[in-house]
């Protein structure tokens, strides 16, 4: 019963699909795939000051 009502739904969501919702789909998609690239880019950059001023200290140091 429970997956007769799954399945239903899912093809009414599907029938109901129109153009304007797969650009949104998409550009939400894009979204988020750009949101997720800037916050990994902006931790390895973290990471590369901070190796960088570790170097710069242990050469300091010597």
């Amino acid at each position: 019963m429970v997956m007769e009502q799954l399945i239903f739904s899912l093809n009414t969501f599907l029938d109901n699909f129109t153009i304007s919702s797969y650009v949104t789909l998409i550009i939400l998609s894009l979204l988020l795939f750009i949101t997720i690239s800037i916050i990994y880019l902006s931790y390895i950059d973290f990471k590369d000051k901070r190796r960088v001023k570790l170097l710069e200290n242990t050469k300091n140091i010597k």
